[in-house]
């Protein structure tokens, strides 16, 4: 019975590891920090007031309390890395927020259409000044990758010693393909009375989807939660460098200090 036992573990520990196979392609990239990802938030979480604060996840400071343009419909999201030089934005197709992070530095701006052709503010129109790096929001919350779902979604992938600390565990519980062909990898969280999976869709290698559901009790007893779809256009280990320096026609105004 015993040796029957540790075969059954063994094939499941393999199995395991097979699992994980797919989302590890993903997984490197991230720790390797060299990246291009381009995605669509079908479901972002709804408008609570038509004054949002909307924010890049992970960055204290950065919001918008008269916003018109972001409303509760699907949103963009583009996240590009090479080393630790970011660039992250998110929105729509008339506005979005920006940041640009360098040597320690992170510029926030926003960038909106006008005319079919895009325009920029940051400190003001087409200047920018630099705020110091929040790496304690970094290490508290997560690497930030766009949105809120998306930020926790790919924290998730990452191993326990790149976690942050709010960030929940999440383990291995399936995988599977389906009749359309597209293989698929699920992972579960149960972190403060709220229980997460997370289903990771993959075309041959390629991750093309990913879909998470979540449900907690409520103050009342009663169950509540919500999904979140989220569709991937791009997830390459190329970083695209067009994005990797201020816009043209931008300013750095920061002043900084004399060593």
């Amino acid at each position: 019975m015993k040796k029957f036992l540790i075969a059954v573990l063994l094939i499941f520990l393999s199995a395991a590891e097979v699992s994980a196979a797919k989302i590890d392609i993903y997984r490197d990239m991230l720790l390797r920090n060299s990246y291009t990802i381009r995605y669509e938030n079908l479901t972002p979480p709804p408008r609570v007031t038509n004054r949002d604060r909307v924010e890049l996840y992970g960055k204290s400071g950065l919001a918008s309390a008269e916003n018109d343009y972001l409303t509760h419909k699907p949103q963009s999201g583009v996240v590009v890395a090479d080393g630790q030089t970011r660039y992250e934005e998110i929105g729509n197709e008339d506005f979005k927020l920006c940041r640009f992070s360098k040597d320690g530095e992170d510029f926030v701006f926003s960038k909106y259409k006008k005319k079919n052709r895009w325009e920029y503010f940051g400190t003001r129109k087409n200047r920018v000044a630099a705020n110091e790096k929040n790496y304690l929001a970094e290490i508290i919350e997560g690497k930030s990758y766009g949105d809120a779902d998306m930020s926790r979604l790919l924290n998730a992938i990452l191993p326990n010693s790149e976690k942050s600390a709010q960030n929940s565990g999440y383990r291995f519980i399936a995988q599977g393909k389906l009749a359309n062909g597209l293989f698929y990898e699920d992972y579960r969280s149960d972190d403060n009375g709220e229980t997460e999976v997370v289903r990771y869709y993959f075309s041959g290698n390629n991750l093309v989807k990913i879909a998470a559901a979540s449900y907690h009790k409520d103050s009342n007893g009663k169950i509540d939660g919500r999904k979140c779809i989220i569709k991937i256009q791009e997830f390459s280990s190329t970083p695209d460098k067009s994005l990797l320096k201020l816009p043209e026609g931008v300013k750095d105004e920061t002043k900084r200090k004399k060593h």
